[in-house]
Parts: structure tokens; C-alpha cells; sequence
């Protein structure tokens, strides 16, 4: 199952950038079913993809944590101000991104927004640097 999920986030990813990256060629499912190390059927790929999309409530356009931490940077004078020493902001931003990826891990990431888990993320990373 884990596989089948994999290669649907492959074709997902492909599907909606290959009509804006080169080379422009199409790609056909059988090239996905290749890629499982089991026998995969189209409809599997299909049950899959849909699965996923489900998943993210068909919203493939959100925001990433680094845009949201870019908007909080620029929006928010105060944070400004308390980062107001050397590398302040970078250490918060590699703080801020270990802590996201190591969420990524939890099954339950999907539960929460992205604007939700990087905002708790950025709070930690904050108090973690200011505390140095």
C-alpha cells in the first residue's frame, strides 16, 4: 500500500507540472505501474491518486512553509525586533525547517494546516534561539 501511495504522489507531481516543464513529452500510466516493486494495477493508481487527493481536501495549490515564514518576516515588526542580533533569523529558519521535517514523519501531519504547523514550528525555533 505504501508503495502504491508513492508512485500516486509521483504521477500527481508529474501530472501537474508537466505541462509547464520541458520536455513536454507525454508520459503514460504503465511508466508509473513500472515504477512499484509489486504488481500495481491502473486501477490501483487510480484508487491511490484519488486517496491522496482526498487527503488534501483536492488542494494542491497551498502554501509552503517558506512562504508563510517569508510573509511572517515581513509582517511582523516585532519578530523583527527580537531577531535583531547576528544570524538571528537564520538559525530560526534552520530551527523552524528541522522541526517541520521531523513532523513530516507523523502520520497525523495531514490533520493540520500548513499555516498551523509552521507557525508552531517558527514559536519553538524562536524561543529555542532567543534562549541561547
Amino acid at each position: 500500500v505504501i508503495w502504491d501511495y508513492a508512485v500516486a504522489a509521483i504521477a500527481l507531481a508529474v501530472k501537474i507540472h508537466r505541462d509547464n516543464l520541458p520536455p513536454l513529452k507525454p508520459i503514460y500510466a504503465r511508466h508509473f505501474l513500472a515504477m512499484a516493486p509489486h504488481e500495481m494495477t491502473f486501477d490501483d493508481l487510480e484508487i491511490s491518486q484519488r486517496d491522496l487527493l482526498e487527503c488534501l481536501s483536492y488542494d494542491l495549490g497551498m502554501l509552503t512553509p517558506q512562504a508563510i515564514l517569508d510573509e511572517l518576516q515581513l509582517a511582523l515588526p516585532t519578530l523583527r525586533h527580537v531577531l535583531h542580533f547576528e544570524r538571528a533569523w537564520e538559525d530560526v529558519l534552520s530551527e523552524t525547517w528541522k522541526q517541520l521535517l521531523a513532523a513530516a514523519h507523523s502520520p497525523d501531519i495531514l490533520r493540520f494546516s500548513a499555516s498551523l504547523l509552521t507557525a508552531t514550528a517558527l514559536i519553538e525555533a524562536i524561543t529555542g534561539v532567543v534562549c541561547r
